[in-house]
């Protein structure tokens, strides 16, 4: 007999297990901290004078707390020996030194939180810029792997600066009074820093095995805290449908459900850390008679002066603070470590996305025959990945732009290691993120861009997978061809794959087989079901995706094409052209549809992608469309389903089941 398989719940279980060991590895965490912040010291501009100039205010600083702790020294030994002359001397000396020294003190704190917020502003556009680059936000929708991507750039990315540079200067200042104060204590009593050594050493090793479990939790609580808020964004965006369906119960359900999580989460967090508190606060309540209770016998047999004790005391606590930064801030560093593990896995998905494609570029430069071009896969070197207008090409490890802000070899580099990782299934993230990219020797889709840009289309022998980790077969060996300004219809069953076939044309999805050959992206135009409204004005609808600023178009052609829509009244409705408004919310679909229309005759693309785009509007609507997309010369593909279709199409594609045969053929008279 076999064993059993392990239940799916247990395997989620080992697997969370093993990912909460591999978030307390000390190793790991400094390999991902060292990795994302790098790239800001090496290739942004002043980036290291602005360092050594916080460096050079911290050692000022570092300084004067020495200056004051012989000023304070002094202040206590003309009060035990009654110098009246000396007390006021101290208290005018310090006066003067306070007075210089702060302008260094408040300038340290402002040029410390101007360098965080210039570095969370670089890392910021770095990570946007590969975010939107290749459509890699599509692909970390599509797979799954990485949760909350909004979250990491918008709050982790800001975590990990701020907290780095105070961690930074901590540990820098940490060491200077640690050596400055250190010789300070030494010279008094050296029995008193021995018993410091030991005393900062057991408190580290103690706070250390008390608290890491709140590394792992504390990743969980971002990541729970992040699913709560994103339940309640789906319900803003779709508080209709769920008012038509009256589905506030079962989202209140769910809603409560994810917060709950959250809670107990907190609550698991909040137990551990009373238990470290018990602990930490224990530590720093002994210190303040500890170096008393040593010094003490001196001063009480004349020894030693009272200012001396002062002083003394002054260096203990701040060589032990500097000592026991970990001990003092140590829920601070796992709710830290949590940040650089999430912020981590997003640059991996992203490393490991632009380095796939470099694999296949050197694969292919050795084929010259094959029609894939290289870069991420599914995407030509022509196409910037947006979906619009733009025809400047996508970032990828060859460009200079990459290149200067990553570093080509550190890129490929890290890509291999990852490989290694998930080869000897050492890390679960590294190893599941593999397989979601295509790492294990996976097939993809070549797409390739028709000579001189014309609009004809070529599918040869296209196998289409879904592309998340089953990579179940939508259809198989799919071969047809688009010339310039025909106009195919794509038909069939639900979930045979017709809108699937255009995501295959666009470069959305490219795990399969076979080989595509179409216009380049910036002359195709593409019109989904739900169309997209962006967030700016009416006049920012009409031209997008195209930037307002690069946009051509004029008023005239603006109302000319809402006319041709039926939206004629739609500026004076809502206030011109340049208003802004949540046009998702105050449009209905059918007129959101209609925008998109107008969207197209605007754009003027030689090659139109229409998936069910007419689906909510009339008849009579639709006609008008269509009629005027054939006028016009544009080529189009459809997937539908109304008969009326067939009308305004010259060819049409019937998808049946997995396995069974297709039909292409032309469309005559009285085809339905």
């Amino acid at each position: 007999m076999h064993p059993a398989a392990p239940s799916p719940d247990l395997e989620t279980d080992l697997r969370e297990q093993a990912l909460a060991k591999q978030r307390q590895d000390p190793r790991r965490l400094w390999a991902l901290f060292w990795s994302i912040a790098r790239p800001y010291w090496r290739y942004a501009p002043g980036a290291r004078a602005s360092i050594a100039w916080v460096v050079f205010l911290g050692l000022v600083r570092s300084g004067l707390s020495v200056i004051f702790s012989y000023i304070s020294r002094d202040f206590w030994t003309a009060l035990q020996k009654k110098d009246v002359a000396m007390f006021w001397r101290q208290i005018t000396m310090f006066s003067v030194v306070l007075l210089c020294a702060l302008p260094i003190l408040v300038w340290y704190g402002y040029a410390k939180d101007r360098l965080a917020l210039t570095w969370r502003k670089w890392h910021t556009e770095k990570i946007l810029g590969d975010y939107f680059a290749k459509r890699t936000y599509y692909e970390i929708d599509q797979r799954g792997t990485v949760d909350n991507p909004d979250q990491r750039i918008a709050e982790d990315v800001k975590a990990f600066t701020s907290t780095s540079l105070m961690f930074f200067m901590s540990v820098l200042m940490s060491c200077i009074d640690l050596v400055n104060f250190s010789i300070i204590l030494f010279r008094i009593y050296p029995k008193l820093f021995i018993v410091l050594g030991f005393y900062s050493t057991f408190g580290t090793v103690v706070a250390t095995l008390i608290g890491r479990r709140m590394i792992n939790l504390n990743f969980l609580q971002l990541r729970k805290e992040a699913d709560f808020r994103y339940s309640l964004i789906r319900i803003r965006e779709n508080a209709e449908s769920i008012a038509f369906y009256s589905g506030e119960g079962r989202e209140k359900v769910e809603t409560e459900r994810r917060f709950d999580s959250a809670v107990l989460n907190q609550l698991d967090l909040i137990v551990w850390t009373r238990n470290l508190a018990f602990f930490t606060t224990s530590y720093a309540y002994l210190i303040q008679i500890l170096p008393l209770s040593i010094i003490a016998p001196l001063y009480f047999t004349g020894a030693i002066e009272l200012g001396v004790v002062s002083q003394s005391q002054q260096a203990f606590h701040h060589v032990l603070e500097d000592l026991s930064l970990i001990v003092n801030e140590f829920d601070r560093l796992s709710q830290f470590s949590a940040g650089i593990d999430r912020l981590g896995e997003l640059e991996e998905f992203i490393y490991a996305r632009f380095a796939e494609g470099e694999d296949r570029r050197s694969k292919n430069a050795k084929d010259p025959d094959s029609f894939d071009k290289g870069g991420v896969p599914g995407l030509d070197d022509s196409d910037d990945g947006s979906g619009g207008m733009d025809d400047s090409p996508g970032v990828d490890v060859h460009d200079a732009g990459f290149a200067k802000m990553y570093g080509r070899a550190d890129g490929i580099a890290r890509y291999r290691k990852l490989r290694e990782k998930a080869t000897s299934a050492d890390d679960e993230f590294a190893h599941d993120l593999l397989l979601a990219e295509g790492g294990a020797g996976d097939v993809h889709i070549s797409t390739k861009i028709t000579p001189n840009g014309e609009s004809k289309v070529v599918v040869k022998n296209l196998t289409l997978m879904t592309p998340d980790k089953h990579h179940r077969v939508l259809f198989e060996d799919l071969s047809f061809t688009l010339e310039p300004g025909q106009r195919l219809l794509i038909v069939g069953p639900s979930g045979t794959g017709k809108s699937s076939a255009l995501r295959a044309l666009a470069g959305l999805w490219n795990r399969g087989r076979g080989s595509v050959m179409r216009p380049p992206l910036s002359s195709m135009f593409f019109l989904p079901q739900r169309p997209y409204c962006t967030l700016g004005s009416l006049r920012e609808q009409l031209v997008y995706p195209t930037p307002l600023h690069e946009s051509s178009a004029t008023e005239e052609e603006l109302i000319a094409a809402l006319e041709l829509v039926n939206l004629e009244k739609l500026p004076g409705r809502m206030g011109g052209f340049d208003e802004f408004r949540d046009w998702s919310t105050v449009l209905s679909l059918g007129e959101q549809q209609r925008l998109a229309f107008a969207r197209l005759t605007i754009g003027r693309p030689q090659l139109a992608i229409l998936d069910e785009c007419s689906s909510a509007l009339d008849v009579a609507s639709e006609e008008r469309l269509y009629s005027h997309l054939r006028e016009s010369g544009i080529g189009y593909i459809s997937v539908g389903h109304r008969p009326s279709l067939f009308q305004y199409h010259d060819i049409v594609l019937r998808l049946g089941a997995p396995g069974a045969a297709h039909d292409i053929e032309p469309i005559g008279p009285g085809s339905s």
